[in-house]
């Protein structure tokens, strides 16, 4: 290569020639630039073993620049770039720094030039704020492309080099300080690229303690358009981009995690238990098995329990992934189960509200029944509704500019703070708010039913029992989800609190599903003492017919009687409106004390 003189010589004499140079002569800033120029290209990729005497160490090149005093110089090479202006260079263009892109060389930033510098693929680039340079008389700045000096500095710590290396120094026209503002722009160099996941940091090199520092830098930022990192430092020095290997975030589960797992486990044991003691029931006895409308209640904790069951899987599978803590993107398992969760989530909200306007058509109008097909079409245009909504929050998620969801590691993947505001909080407050009104009128409606009745008997107080556990494990769920938005702006005690409140009202579920059930075979076994005397009545009576004209003339005379009764029930019911729910107690008693009236006209407790 060419020698500060023309001739041409061997790189490692340029080195030493060079060394010499400058360490004899460290004042002309015209010789220290064009010779620190040369030593950079001299040490890039030589195969020459140096040695001290002809090796310039970082404070030197830190002190070199420093003492360059000339304000109109620029040296652009292949391997690095160095500029000493004046920042304010008239027709209000102000030098900001430099820039330098691997294979293309080095470039002045100004105010002209700034946009589309930081928005080009360059290698690196140091920038610095206007305001900061109020009083600068003189910027100067190095950037080396591979910086082979400044490679095995630091023998103190596991920190490796990943970047080009930026020094950096300014001289002022007084001792007036201002702050600094710098602005830099790193890429991971090739050669330097980790073989494993690694946290990089934007540090200077601190010639006192002989280590990588990142004390006056901020966290770098990972740009995915330009491939690069950002970051901002409040100092002048030597800068690069350093990494050390990620180590993972520690695993735990701390005791609300804990009590959410345990009481969601409880509330699906529960549930299982209730669907193993019914088939035991049915096969033991099937007139004490459960009769259709003894579902409804059932299937809106069986969606809940469905829920419990994808909820448990999302957080075993984000627990057992190891996350580190920059990563915030949810993986493919994840994410797939998040909406699963969130799926069952907007379903069983749907079901608890269907279920809620069938008790309502059959407690508040009683006449005439609705036919449980009504039922099933509104749990298939619940599915619909789920699917739909699931949908437009998976097709927002597929944008990741949106940032609907994220990872919280060893936690969930989850909706982010801004997106849960929509898909959570509107439709569960949506929900909510119309199962409140329509339990709270079905609940009324049964407490003035059974108050007014004429028969009393245990039937009426288990009705609004059954209605009033609906409401509860609706306003359970329903608040309890609500919870969520406000654990990700509540203060540590407040969220602390409030996440005790979700788990405990979630948990309840169990305790709910449990009751209810227990209602529904207390009712059974009710039906079944009032229904069996009336057999034995029957049967005695039609022993005692000994023709069978008598027989059929009786049977005859029954079924008259039994028409006579429900016509004349429904005949009190259409003009009495006010008196619905005291003649809705005859006819009911009169029904269930007749094993052959027609099943379907039985009207349900729960």
């Amino acid at each position: 290569m060419s020698a500060p003189n023309g001739s041409c010589v061997p790189k490692i004499e340029v080195q030493a020639i060079t060394v010499d140079t400058l360490r004899r002569n460290d004042t002309n800033s015209s010789v220290i630039a064009e010779n620190l120029s040369l030593y950079i290209s001299s040490i890039t990729n030589s195969n020459t073993t140096s040695n001290s005497s002809n090796t310039l160490t970082v404070n030197e090149i830190d002190t070199l620049i420093s003492r360059i005093n000339d304000t109109n110089i620029t040296i652009n090479t292949a391997d690095s770039i160095l500029v000493a202006q004046q920042p304010n260079q008239g027709d209000n263009i102000i030098v900001l720094g430099a820039s330098f892109t691997r294979g293309v060389g080095g470039k002045v930033v100004n105010t002209a030039n700034k946009e589309n510098v930081t928005n080009s693929h360059l290698s690196t680039a140091a920038i610095i704020s206007n305001q900061s340079l109020t009083g600068v008389i003189s910027l100067n700045m190095l950037i080396i492309d591979k910086p082979t000096t400044y490679e095995n500095i630091d023998n103190s710590t596991n920190k490796t080099l990943a970047s080009s290396v930026i020094v950096m120094s300014i001289r002022r026209d007084s001792s007036a300080s201002v702050p600094m503002n710098i602005s830099l722009y790193f890429q991971v160099l090739n050669e330097y690229k980790p073989n494993l996941s690694a946290d990089y940091f934007c540090s200077f090199y601190d010639t006192t303690n002989f280590t990588w520092n990142e004390f006056g830098c901020t966290k770098p930022q990972y740009s995915p358009t330009f491939d690069r990192y950002e970051c901002n430092c409040n100092h002048t020095t030597s800068f690069a981009l350093i990494w050390l290997p990620k180590v993972p975030l520690t695993r735990y589960l701390n005791a609300q995690d804990i009590a959410s797992l345990v009481f969601q486990s409880i509330s699906i044991c529960c549930f299982l238990a209730i669907i193993i003691h019914a088939i035991v029931i049915r096969i033991r006895d099937s007139k004490m098995s459960l009769r259709t409308y003894d579902l409804p209640p059932l299937i809106s904790c069986g969606t809940t329990m469905i829920l419990f069951v994808f909820y448990i899987a999302l957080a075993m599978t984000v627990y057992t992934k190891e996350t580190y803590d920059d990563e915030n993107q949810c993986f493919l398992s994840s994410s797939v189960l998040m909406f699963f969760v969130y799926f069952f989530l907007i379903f069983m909200l749907c079901t608890k509200t269907s279920v809620a306007y069938f008790d309502y058509l059959r407690f508040v109008y009683l006449f005439p029944p609705p036919p449980y097909q009504q039922l099933l079409i509104m749990l298939v245009a619940s599915f619909f509704v789920s699917i739909t909504w699931v949908a437009f929050a998976a097709g927002f998620n597929s944008n990741s500019s949106f940032h609907i969801t994220q990872l919280y590691p060893y936690k969930l993947c989850w909706f982010t703070r801004p997106a849960i505001y929509y898909f959570l909080t509107i439709p569960v407050g949506l929900f909510l708010i119309i199962n409140i009104f329509i339990f709270i009128r079905v609940a009324q409606r049964m407490v003035s039913h059974a108050r007014n009745a004429t028969v009393h008997h245990g039937s009426f107080e288990r009705r609004k029992q059954c209605v009033i556990l609906l409401l509860f494990s609706c306003a359970t769920q329903g608040i309890g989800w609500l919870f969520g938005p406000f654990l990700t702006i509540a203060t540590p005690e407040a969220a602390n609190v409030l996440g005790w409140f979700f788990i405990i009202f979630n948990g309840l579920e169990g305790l709910w599903v449990i009751i209810l059930y227990a209602i529904i075979r207390l009712e059974r076994i009710g039906e079944q003492i009032r229904i069996l005397p009336a057999e034995e009545i029957r049967k005695s009576r039609t022993s005692k017919l000994t023709t069978s004209k008598d027989k059929k003339s009786f049977e005859e005379e029954n079924e008259k009687e039994d028409r006579r009764i429900t016509r004349d029930t429904e005949v009190r019911y259409q003009n009495r409106r006010k008196q619905t729910s005291r003649s809705f107690d005859d006819f009911r008693d009169i029904v269930m004390m007749d094993p052959d009236v027609d099943d379907h006209s039985e009207t349900s407790f729960c």
